[in-house]
């Protein structure tokens, strides 16, 4: 790693897995004679190699792109690693990708590394082989799916589509695979023109969308518990340094999550192709008065909220599609800002009162002017070619503006 370095594992539920590595973190700050500390967080992986591999391609991007003004500050850096179950890149979200010449052989698979409970796991390898031709087994399979739903908080801007939750199975798989494709038009002749196949392809698509749920969940306690934790922790002990925080994808609700919940003085956010609500920061989202999760957050910092976002994005830009298609909506761009199922990472913070002008991703050495307590939704099509394609020095440039602000 290019600046000092230091990493904070938490559990499931978000706590702090070993003390020893929160004291090691807070120790390097304050060794470092740090001026900043960021706080990164990575998304949906069950791979740790791969979110440190993450956090050293940015790592690196930020210390190529660091301007020559900054020379008087000091950076650090606490990688925060939490235990997500792998979600599905933007071939799998399609239901294509490897293995789609055996999508019974790619439906255990992807069974076998997010389901964690190993007797759900087991018995949802079991039904694979009848789902294409049981009513009784497609049944099953979705109810099985359904326990592992957390239940949605009140208010939520994105609760589980009531049809995922509550409709029968075949109208459940008909609008998660059907003839409809991935258009988001609803599927339309019921599940009974579901052609050989299909059937397992919706299984892989409401598999996906079980786990998103899941990862939500997961990544708000991993931000309100662990990483407030973090950032207490950090505060206390180096109170002199700003602190900064940074996600991509379900880390991005994470940090989201940290700095509505803490009360420690955040400098700056950047949220990398966040996989979450694009209303999760909104004002009356609905018409009706009702706030996103996390309505507020920006004016709590001293410095501004960033987010990226790109339609080339198509993990976040499907997901949601798939969410659209599941809730029976029918807009004209399934997926897009107007979408009521809409991803930040495609969109960007829809109905957000901080958020000013649409703003564009630059390259480096550009000027961003940040204002505090304002969210910059930076359109990204020119330097994001996917979700995960956030370690690059443009990237970079934008989280460093971010942190001198």
């Amino acid at each position: 790693m290019k600046h000092p370095y230091a990493e904070v594992q938490l559990r499931k539920d978000g706590t702090v897995h070993d003390p020893a590595e929160l004291s090691a973190a807070v120790d390097m700050v304050k060794s470092s004679g740090a001026t900043d500390a960021l706080l990164l967080v990575h998304g949906w992986n069950n791979d740790m190699g791969a979110a440190r591999r993450l956090y050293a391609n940015l790592d690196t991007s930020l210390k190529a792109v660091e301007p020559a003004d900054a020379a008087d500050r000091t950076l650090a850096i606490i990688g925060i690693l939490w235990p997500s179950v792998k979600w599905a890149d933007d071939d799998s979200v399609a239901g294509g990708g490897a293995g789609l010449e055996d999508p019974a052989a790619a439906l255990v698979l992807e069974i076998s590394e997010r389901v964690e409970d190993p007797t759900v796991q087991a018995r949802l390898v079991e039904l694979v082989p009848e789902l294409d031709t049981s009513p009784a087994a497609r049944a099953e399979y979705l109810d099985l799916l359904r326990g592992l739903i957390p239940e949605a908080a009140d208010g939520d801007e994105e609760p589980p589509p009531s049809t995922l939750v509550e409709g029968d199975a075949e109208t459940v798989f008909d609008a998660a695979g059907g003839s409809s494709g991935l258009s988001g038009a609803p599927a339309t002749g019921g599940a009974a023109g579901i052609s050989v196949g299909g059937f397992l392809k919706a299984a892989r698509t409401l598999l996906n969308t079980t786990t998103y749920y899941t990862m939500k969940d997961r990544a708000g306690k991993a931000g309100a518990v662990g990483v407030n934790q973090v950032l207490q922790a950090v505060a206390a002990a180096a109170p002199d340094a700003d602190l900064h925080l940074a996600g991509h994808s379900f880390g991005a609700r994470a940090v989201t999550a940290a700095a509505h919940a803490t009360p420690a003085q955040l400098s700056s956010v950047s949220l990398l192709q966040a996989a979450f609500s694009h209303y999760a920061l909104a004002t009356d989202y609905d018409g009706k008065g009702h706030n996103g999760a996390f309505w507020g957050t920006p004016g709590k910092l001293s410095g501004p909220m960033i987010i990226t976002h790109t339609r080339n994005d198509r993990a976040v830009g499907l997901a949601y599609a798939i969410a659209s298609r599941l809730a029976r909506q029918t807009a004209a761009g399934v997926g897009d800002a107007g979408d009521p199922y809409g991803g930040m990472g495609s969109n960007g913070a829809q109905k957000t009162p901080e958020a000013g002008v649409d703003q564009e991703l630059l390259d480096v050495g550009a000027a961003y002017h940040f204002a505090p307590g304002t969210v910059a939704n930076l359109q990204a099509d020119r330097f994001i070619d996917n979700h995960g394609d956030v370690s690059n020095e443009q990237v970079a440039h934008a989280v460093y503006s971010a942190i001198l602000a």
